[in-house]
């Protein structure tokens, strides 16, 4: 915490009053509360992290991991990947595999980013000579590395492929190189000359879609890697609130989810399973600017006739292994174009029949009419405004499990209700444009699993705090933690794990979200377990609605006679019965240990912030710029809201 003494800089004036040059003056964070600074604060929509009341990075601040690629929004409202680096030991070249006519040295200069990691590689003039390491991504992807030679200019080549090359010219400056291509999977750098070359900081990194986000933290596309390709947390997500795109911080998704469809953009179309065949109708590729700022969204027109018009597509398991057996979700993004109403159509096995149904006026994008034939279990609909005139929307139903077909149909409908096959002439010039559908087991929609010409799954993340880094306290600690939420009512015990701090399973801290019926759908559980013994306070039923991107803001407070909990402000009744703290001094805490969703902040103190401080900490963000407390005394200070005023 730092103290200064405003006698010295002659400030008291400003205030109004002098006070005697002995007193000490503590500034406090924006993240403080009743006085109290968070030893860990970790801000993913302000992109800052404090790990034991000093600055960090999100690297270091937290463990994220997840075995491959996921989607984001970034903050120009596009659709890209996640920071991502798909080679390894990207600041050691020494581990790259070579040519016989390179020789590299490790850290021999100043990189850019100011540490001394910078490698040398010297080039004994073969045409071959070579830096490079092997890939399995496929499609447009972009090289990129630091270099520059220790004096004049030196042509160097870089590229996937001895035959897919781009020659640059290295000065005696540090520049990033890049080159795209969508060929070759040997990412490689060559010289043909006799020369020394400095490198540093290679990465390959994928280029369709809008691109790739940059990496928080070195606010460029690099992202390090040692061992093994690093697929980033999605720090820096945006949503857009129906004007402008928000940074909701962090896009966490803690199940693993699968596209069953095998085009998505609908760039193709056939009667093979997972890909969507039309009737009385076509899909025109490539037509439109899509959600991800490229010309690949679909249009989609009727053939004039009075008739239906759709697109079918069916997925099915083979045997008594369907692969969804439980809840399906089909999603598309809509975008109205001479055509008005769109309608989305999810059945459950090609033999019952049970069908669920969504009317969506595009012009407004709301769903104005729904349709259920046989019987769906527990159907669910909804629609997201994602910009530019696009929406994504969804239908949902529970598979009865006799029957492992799934069918997914996109087709024209009228104004008001949703039925089934609806009869309309479709004029030469009506159409609307599709992109981004998505089959997928869940109760809800996930973000998009982009796929061509076969299945793909996004792997489950995980977001954990190292014990290291977290603050526990053995007499008292408060906890808070906010963000959206994206959930159906599941009617499950403990369906959403907000915090799990956890040593086993007699000894932790945990929120809860519960949707099961015998508790009151909605109720948030704040559990303290010390060996064995639990300590519950419970809200009641009702706090958060399910849906897209729902708003959530909680805190806690955890001691050895007492735990509370507070909701958007409001503080619950304390219980006073614990006898004992549970050792986690030596624990992880997962963050979003079940969860779909983003997070915006979380905070840990070693202090006990009480019922009053933890309502604060879980209202809306008030915090002024500066605090400052008079010798330590939480009871004696004031703020300073601006400096100016």
């Amino acid at each position: 915490m730092t103290q200064f003494n405003l006698d010295l800089i002659n400030k008291w004036p400003t205030f109004g009053w002098p006070l005697s040059s002995s007193t000490s003056i503590a500034a406090l964070s924006v993240y403080a509360v009743g006085g109290f600074d968070p030893k860990l604060a970790l801000d993913f929509i302000g992109n800052t992290y404090r790990t034991g009341g000093a600055d960090s990075t999100l690297a270091n601040s937290v463990t994220h991991a997840r075995a491959g690629h996921a989607t984001m929004v970034d903050s120009d409202g596009l659709l890209k990947w996640a920071p991502h680096n798909l080679l390894t030991y990207s600041q050691d070249f020494s581990s790259w595999p070579t040519s016989p006519n390179v020789t590299i040295t490790s850290n021999t200069i100043i990189a850019p980013d100011g540490t001394t990691t910078a490698d040398s590689a010297v080039f004994d003039g073969n045409a071959n000579a070579r830096v490079e390491q092997g890939i399995t991504q496929t499609g447009s992807r972009v090289l990129a590395v630091w270099m520059k030679v220790p004096s004049g200019t030196q042509g160097v080549y870089i590229g996937f492929t001895s035959g897919d090359l781009s020659l640059v010219t290295v000065t005696d400056q540090w520049v990033l190189y890049s080159y795209e291509s969508a060929s070759g999977t040997y990412p490689r750098i060559n010289c043909r000359d006799i020369a020394t070359v400095h490198i540093w900081g290679a990465h390959a990194y994928r280029r369709d879609l809008g691109g790739m986000a940059n990496n928080p933290d070195t606010s460029n596309s690099y992202v390090p890697t040692t061992t093994s390709a690093v697929y980033a947390p999605r720090v820096g997500h945006h949503v857009y609130n129906g004007s402008a795109w928000v940074n909701e911080g962090v896009l966490h998704e803690s199940e693993a989810r699968t596209n069953y469809i095998q085009d998505s953009h609908l760039q193709n179309t056939s009667n093979g399973m997972g890909t969507f065949s039309t009737t009385r109708a076509v899909f025109t590729e490539n037509n439109a600017v899509s959600p991800d700022g490229t010309t690949n969204a679909a249009k989609f027109a009727g053939d004039g006739s009075s008739n239906s018009h759709r697109a079918n597509l069916y997925v099915q398991g083979s045997g008594t292994s369907p692969w969804l057996t439980d809840k399906a979700t089909f999603s598309v993004y809509l975008k109205q174009g001479t055509h008005r109403y769109a309608q989305l159509e999810i059945i459950d096995g090609y033999v019952t029949l049970n069908r669920f149904i969504i009317n969506i006026d595009l012009q407004t994008g709301t769903i104005i009419g729904t349709h259920e034939t046989g019987s769906p279990t527990a159907p669910l609909s909804t629609i997201e405004n994602v910009g530019n005139g696009w929406y994504r929307a969804s239908a949902t139903l529970t598979k009865n499990g006799d029957n492992p077909r799934t069918d997914a149909i996109v087709m024209f409908s009228n104004a008001g209700a949703a039925s089934q096959n609806p009869v309309m002439i479709s004029g030469a010039n009506d159409y609307f444009y599709v992109w981004g559908a998505q089959l997928e087991a869940g109760a809800i929609a996930s973000s998009l699993i982009p796929t061509s010409g076969s299945q793909v799954t996004r792997a489950a993340e995980t977001l954990t705090v190292p014990a290291a880094n977290l603050p526990y306290s053995s007499t008292n600690m408060s906890i808070q933690m906010d963000g959206r939420m994206t959930y159906a009512d599941e009617d499950v015990s403990g369906q959403l794990k907000f915090i799990r701090w956890l040593k086993d399973n007699n000894n932790e801290i945990r929120v809860l979200y519960d949707t099961h019926s015998s508790y009151g759908t909605g109720r948030i559980t704040f559990q303290q377990i010390q060996g064995g013994n639990f300590r519950i306070v419970n809200s009641g039923s009702s706090i958060y609605p399910a849906g897209l991107s729902v708003p959530f803001n909680i805190a806690s407070r955890h001691g050895s006679s007492f735990v509370n909990g507070s909701i958007s402000g409001t503080a619950l009744t304390v219980i006073t019965n614990p006898v004992a703290l549970p050792d986690l001094s030596t624990s992880t805490l997962s963050l979003g240990n079940t969860f779909m969703g983003t997070i915006g902040k979380f905070r840990v103190w070693d202090e006990d912030l009480g019922d009053t401080g933890i309502a604060t900490a879980s209202s809306p963000s008030t915090e002024p710029s500066l605090q400052l407390t008079f010798d330590g005394s939480s009871t004696s200070s004031f703020t300073v809201l601006d400096w100016s005023e």
